[in-house]
């Protein structure tokens, strides 16, 4: 295999551009800022807190939902999908079955925030299960992971 002289020459001078670039002083891209939160502001882009979206989900949000959704899956089956489509934001693809591309418990922390507040604020009336579907639908709707059109009864 034979290599011209002009793809010799130009495989040197990227060469050397590499080394010139490893070798130069400034490695950091944002010189200024001493923290990645810092950096996210920004970016916007929120810190992802894994040990505190793992103490939401697990502690705060599941422990919630089995103590208080009934054992009755006519009622809870539509409340839990509302909760997935808050926590991923994005539906099943066939509504009421098929994939959603997204695991809720991978969900980013303000999600989990979002989730905490529509159960703080159900749980001055916890056994109107009615009404945590009416707050999670129009939470969802709010944050457009739904269509404006879609009532409760598109989930049961």
């Amino acid at each position: 295999m034979e290599i011209s002289k002009q793809k010799l020459d130009d495989l040197i001078s990227a060469v050397e551009k590499i080394v010139e670039a490893n070798s130069s002083q400034e490695h950091n891209l944002f010189p200024t800022l001493k923290s990645p939160e810092n950096i996210s502001e920004i970016l916007e882009i929120p810190l992802q807190d894994p040990q505190k979206s793992y103490n939401l989900y697990y502690s705060n949000i599941q422990k919630f939902l089995g103590t208080f959704l009934p054992k009755d899956n006519e009622i809870s089956k539509p409340i839990r999908e509302l909760v997935c489509i808050l926590l991923t934001g994005k539906e099943k693809s066939n509504l009421t079955y098929g994939t959603r591309g997204a695991d809720s418990r991978m969900a980013r922390t303000n999600d989990m925030e979002n989730m905490i507040d529509v159960l703080s604020e159900w749980s001055s009336t916890p056994n109107e299960f009615f009404r945590l579907g009416i707050i999670l639908l129009e939470k969802n709707k709010k944050l457009g992971y739904i269509s404006e059109e879609r009532t409760l009864q598109d989930y049961i």
